[in-house]
């Protein structure tokens, strides 16, 4: 588990896609939140059951195809709600549900826990606490590849945060992973004393 969180995190640095319900989806984007967050899309705002027009508006935000002109991205849109509505599975909603959630849970695997320092003020977008301690930290562009930070995949942008953190820290910051999790689980159970 280990060693997938840590090829997870490497990934964040480079061109990198997913296929997830037979759809080839890139790395998501601050932007790409915020654009899905407005239109009220279940897998980000999570306030709602997602739905198969759900699936199919996740899909085409992150998909790879989704560029280029108009009559190039209706073509595409259309191949890809062919693709999915072709997923052969007992129930391909919760299917694409299940690959979604994945898809999410291994963006979010950095992500900040909530603490102190990243709560942001009442009427203040998600992004402007994220970007601001980015560019007072490291400038106005990624320093990976040059891009505004909108541009920039949330993983990388969570890694970014947990080091600027830990720098200011100095030697107090603690940091957890989902193996974390799964090693503190396996002690537990084997230094449980027999019932």
């Amino acid at each position: 588990m280990q060693a997938r969180e840590n090829a997870l995190r490497e990934q964040a640095f480079i061109e990198w896609s997913s296929v997830v319900c037979s759809e080839r989806i890139r790395q998501m984007t601050l932007g790409d939140m915020l654009m899905l967050q407005g239109l009220g899309n279940p897998y980000v705002v999570g306030d709602a059951y997602p739905e198969a027009v759900d699936v199919m508006q996740f899909l085409w935000v992150l998909s790879v195809e989704n560029k280029g002109s108009q009559l190039r991205k209706w073509y595409q849109r259309r191949k890809l709600i062919q693709r999915v509505a072709q997923i052969k599975a007992v129930d391909p909603l919760a299917e694409c549900g299940t690959q979604i959630d994945s898809y999410m849970a291994d963006t979010f695997q950095d992500a900040p826990k909530g603490s102190k320092s990243d709560r942001r003020p009442l009427g203040v977008c998600f992004m402007a606490s994220m970007l601001t301690r980015l560019a007072s930290a490291l400038g106005p562009h990624d320093p990976a590849t040059g891009e505004v930070w909108a541009r920039s995949p949330l993983a990388r942008i969570f890694q970014y945060l947990k080091a600027i953190r830990a720098n200011e820290a100095e030697g107090e910051f603690k940091d957890s992973s989902p193996s974390d999790k799964v090693m503190s689980d396996w002690l537990e159970e084997i230094n449980r004393p027999a019932a």
